[in-house]
């Protein structure tokens, strides 16, 4: 019997290392992997400059609103019931990608609440990712770009305040409580690779239990 289609979704503290853990799940099961891409897909999709995309997650829901109003009315528009700007028609936008690419194939997401959106899925595997501060802090400070561990560490509480903001307003779920996933993990314990070893397993345990349902 086929491996029954499977989708992996990726929460995760900013500085965790969740984009590393995603691209080396993608690799180990030969299956495409999304982030950014999500933005690029729903802004053809819906004719809305990606921009707007970028801005619902980076400013939250209630400042991507004000941010949206500002500029229209700085150029003469209105904000109307059938705005496509509202917040909400942007996260529909971007949630039918996600759904369009779970329905494609297997495949590996990162964030945009991705785990909400799929959690009717057959076989829907979520994860949230966290490290300790140290762990978080050096990372920041090697690939985001932070000149000092204060710096970092403000980075990181003002990325996940916003990230939580964004996941708790469309669901109604809690951003990065544990009863919300199916697996929450310290990649700082094991480092990246053996934490992708250790999803690997369980991704594997999950799709066996999903096939021998299926006979």
């Amino acid at each position: 019997m086929d491996t029954p289609r499977f989708v992996i979704t990726i929460g995760r503290q900013f500085g965790s290392g969740g984009r590393e853990l995603g691209h080396k799940l993608a690799e180990m099961f030969d299956i495409p992997y999304y982030d950014k891409e999500l933005i690029s897909a729903a802004s053809k999709e819906s004719g809305i400059d990606s921009e707007y995309f970028e801005k619902a997650e980076e400013q939250g829901p209630i400042n991507l609103l004000r941010a949206l109003t500002a500029n229209l009315t700085l150029y003469g528009g209105s904000l109307g019931a059938e705005n496509a700007l509202a917040g909400e028609n942007i996260f529909k936008f971007q949630s039918d990608v996600i759904r369009d690419v779970a329905h494609a194939g297997s495949c590996v997401i990162v964030g945009r609440c991705a785990d909400y959106i799929l959690r009717n899925e057959p076989v829907c595997i979520s994860t949230f990712i966290y490290a300790s501060d140290d762990d978080r802090i050096a990372r920041v400070m090697r690939c985001h770009g932070a000149k000092s561990p204060k710096e970092a560490l403000e980075m990181m509480r003002k990325t996940d305040r916003k990230r939580a903001g964004y996941y708790n307003f469309y669901t109604d779920r809690t951003w990065g409580a544990a009863t919300t996933y199916d697996i929450c993990i310290d990649s700082s314990v094991l480092g990246i690779e053996r934490t992708a070893e250790l999803l690997r397993h369980y991704v594997e345990q999950r799709i066996a239990i999903a096939t021998a349902a299926a006979r």
